[in-house]
């Protein structure tokens, strides 16, 4: 009788799959070809564990910023008119098994092992099976392992937000019911593309024939990409502004779409950039409303209630300085957090810990936090992509910011919360890693373990 895997177990098939020095569970460097080969690498695996993406809706989420946030407000207000609902998102932030959720709650550390056992055993299988296919990557592999999850557990939806890009991402073997495009941004330019539409041909790629597609605003360049692709696809297209909009701060905004005018609504995500998310998602749930219809009174709920960690995420510990970690990790996601920062907490500016990955541009977020922050001080994840702390340091300074450099996470939070002081204000940002790490160290999680070791 073959032994159950524990969840280290897990972790460890997992990680022997990943690539680019561990730092990504698939290698987006390989190429189109390698990754048009992965979706149909993924097809394959499906077919072995009985096409279980096919028995339950879907909803496909694909954007440069809000992505997660629109997933995460989609899946609440679908629970919250009494569905079963299965969300996958990823990167995580803590634990791996966050990518795949059932009605809100990751799996818990036992039900991912026995899956991840039985899906490498299947993803072995292929290989041996059809060796010219190469190895399931870790992200096709959890791909496979969420959409199997949602048809075991008896989903009536799927929320999936893709990986990277769109086109070639794995999550592409979806023939979703309804695509959702967010924001665009550049991003990822070295397997993406340097230009905005060059980005938004890569999003546009989730949109599928003749069923709909529902699109944040978007600069017109990159909505003109996007609006092709949906007429080439013979796919509706419903844009914000025109089809659906919005108005009023996110503690009482009204909303007026497919679903008629809603008003006094609560976003349970902070932020005036979190109203557009929140009607993205409702549109998207609009569209499948036939199937899955969701009350107005469900939608209230659902939207006061949607909690998506690390997303201007506010917490105060042991009476110190009010805290407030969120991912930003671009100069526009640093933009709109100083924006927010400035409305929620006028003439505080905050004491900001700092922690990047090598691809982005410290300096570049300095200067878009600058007009709310007070100093710096630099630090470092654990991450294998982590831009060292001097170089972040560099960054603040030649942004015009007093900077310290700590190395550490833990450390660097300990000493912003010194420099605040009790009444201060302190803001953790620059990778969800960097976010992740914080919270932990807050006592707010903790993280996976070491996949080496006993």
């Amino acid at each position: 009788m073959t032994k159950g895997w524990s969840y280290r177990d897990a972790l460890r098939a997992i990680w022997a799959r990943s690539g680019y020095d561990r730092g990504y569970v698939s290698n987006p460097f390989w190429g189109d070809e390698a990754a048009a080969l992965g979706l149909r690498r993924t097809a394959a695996l499906l077919d072995r564990l009985g096409r279980p993406h096919e028995r339950y809706a879907v909803i496909h989420v694909a954007g440069s910023k809000g992505k997660g946030s629109t997933c995460a407000v989609a899946a609440s207000l679908l629970r919250a008119a009494g569905y079963r609902v299965g969300l996958s998102t990823s990167p995580h932030l803590h634990a791996y098994r966050e990518r795949i959720a059932l009605d809100g709650e990751p799996l818990n550390e036992s039900a991912f092992a026995a899956l991840t056992q039985r899906a490498v055993g299947e993803a072995e299988a292929l290989a041996r099976a059809a060796p010219d296919l190469g190895e399931v990557t870790a992200f096709e592999l959890t791909t496979a392992m969420a959409l199997e999850t949602f048809a075991a557990a008896g989903c009536a939806v799927a929320v999936v937000e893709v990986g990277m890009g769109g086109r070639l991402d794995a999550t592409n073997v979806l023939r979703a019911d309804v695509a959702a495009i967010t924001a665009l941004d550049l991003e990822h330019t070295a397997v993406l593309g340097r230009t905005l539409p060059a980005i938004a041909a890569q999003k546009a790629g989730i949109i599928e024939p003749r069923r709909p597609v529902v699109v944040s605003p978007q600069e017109p360049a990159a909505l003109a990409v996007i609006e092709a692709a949906a007429t080439e696809q013979g796919s509706p297209l419903l844009l914000a502004g025109r089809d659906w909009r919005w108005e009023g701060p996110w503690r009482d905004f009204a909303a007026t779409g497919l679903w008629g005018r809603y008003e006094r609504l609560r976003s349970g995500l902070v932020g005036a950039h979190q109203v557009e998310n929140a009607c993205t998602a409702l549109a998207a749930v609009s569209l499948i409303g036939d199937r899955l219809p969701v009350s107005e009174a469900a939608a209230r709920r659902g939207l006061a209630e949607t909690r998506w960690p690390g997303r201007f995420e506010r917490v105060r510990i042991d009476g110190g300085p009010e805290i407030v970690v969120d991912g930003a990790h671009t100069p526009a996601s640093a933009v709109v957090l100083a924006e927010t920062l400035a409305q929620e907490y006028p003439g505080r500016p905050a004491v900001l810990v700092l922690g990047t990955m090598r691809d982005k541009d410290p300096a570049a977020l300095c200067r878009a936090l600058a007009p709310v922050v007070a100093s710096v001080v630099a630090t470092e994840a654990r991450s294998p992509r982590a831009a060292a702390t001097a170089d972040v340091a560099t960054g603040a300074v030649a942004a015009g910011l007093a900077s310290d450099a700590v190395a550490g996470v833990a450390a660097a939070l300990t000493r912003a919360r010194d420099i605040a002081g009790r009444d201060g204000l302190v803001l953790v940002t620059g990778s969800l890693s960097v976010v992740a790490e914080a919270r932990e160290a807050l006592g707010l999680a903790r993280s996976d373990p070491p996949v080496d070791g006993p």
